[in-house]
């Protein structure tokens, strides 16, 4: 007979299992030593049913999955049934009681009596288990008191999960933008960086972490960024800003290119906004501006590599000592540029190149 400390313990293995769902196998096997039964989570969804933890066997769960679950008629019925409703397992199993699955898998088991219980619906549900050779009277009053808790661990599971997904659709977009992203708190607690964002805040080369923190090195810089921040979790009505800056680097390497954008997560007030600040470093741009306009403008090589000396404020007697060119030739090739980019002045030029050096442009 299971005491209360026996379902205390089970119920504190459940919700354990929900953090860590390698769990779930030892928790069915402590079920299986407190009720002398067999047990296991089944799930079923477009590809048929799998064993999602058991405390059966190896073997029988390989054999299940490979040839049986094709012919279990018992988890047929029970996916039809009430979720949340104990279905006999006795009346479950007479339904085909001369078939091969009963025959060959259930009896060698001595899975001929028991519970069985959908636990959710939706287009993948679970079902549980608890099958052995005896009448299963003495346990249905722990059981029953299971199975909320076994639904409200999945219910959970199934969030986390679905929160992991989105975790990692999210790192997967934000590593492919090829920019530094930081997402801050109204006070400039980091709550996330990718990749590149690691590596530019490593080096404090112009912004860094201080105490879990994002700020410049340059106090008037940081001011501008805080009060960038602050602007973006603070809607004025309901229209939060975003703001551009640059960032000066100790280093002496070009400065650093910030976007600070609003994050409104649904239904967050006061300190649920964040912000997002994409930063993008012009020291590794050149050659993503060049390739952008090769493909998008139909530029040569020679009039990209022109075009970017132009934004980083080359003049043409310096491009064309840089590039062995006589003067006359730059200019040749920057008219082409004009041209191309339906651009009239390098003023205009410059604005055209910046506007695409923007990390969100």
């Amino acid at each position: 007979m299971a005491t209360l400390d026996d379902f205390s313990r089970l119920v504190a293995a459940v919700y354990s299992s929900v953090l860590a769902p390698e769990n779930w196998n030892e928790t069915l096997r402590d079920l299986r030593r407190t009720l002398d039964t067999h047990c296991a989570l089944i799930r079923v969804d477009e590809t048929g049913r799998s064993i999602q933890a058991a405390s059966l066997a190896p073997d029988a769960c390989a054999d299940y999955q490979r040839h049986y679950r094709r012919l279990d008629y018992v988890l047929e019925a029970v996916e039809h049934s009430p979720v949340g409703s104990l279905q006999s397992g006795r009346a479950l199993v007479a339904l085909q009681a001369q078939s091969e699955f009963h025959i060959d898998w259930l009896r060698p088991l001595d899975m001929t009596d028991g519970l069985f219980v959908r636990l959710t619906d939706g287009p993948a549900p679970m079902a549980f288990l608890t099958a052995g050779p005896r009448p299963p009277e003495p346990f249905i009053p722990l059981v029953s008191a299971l199975v909320p808790h076994l639904q409200q661990a999945l219910r959970s599971q199934a969030h986390l999960e679905h929160l992991r997904r989105r975790a990692d659709e999210l790192g997967a977009v934000t590593q492919a933008l090829g920019h530094a992203v930081i997402v801050v708190t109204a006070a400039s607690r980091i709550v996330y960086t990718n990749a590149a964002a690691d590596d530019l805040l490593r080096s404090a080369d112009g912004l860094m972490v201080h105490a879990g923190r994002l700020e410049a090195a340059a106090v008037s810089t940081d001011t501008a960024l805080q009060g960038s921040i602050h602007a973006a979790v603070t809607p004025v009505g309901s229209h939060p800003s975003g703001n551009s800056l640059l960032c000066a680097r100790p280093s002496g390497r070009r400065p650093y290119v910030i976007e600070v954008l609003p994050a409104d997560p649904s239904g967050a007030t006061g300190s649920g906004w964040h912000a997002i600040i994409v930063v993008a470093d012009p020291e590794h741009e050149s050659g993503t501006a060049s390739t952008f306009l090769r493909r998008h403008y139909g530029l040569t090589p020679g009039e990209a590599e022109i075009a970017v000396m132009v934004m980083n404020g080359g003049g043409v007697k310096e491009i064309a000592e840089r590039m062995s060119l006589s003067q006359s030739t730059v200019k040749t090739h920057l008219q082409h540029v004009f041209d191309k980019t339906g651009t009239h002045r390098q003023a205009d030029l410059i604005r055209l190149l910046l506007a695409l050096r923007s990390p969100c442009r």
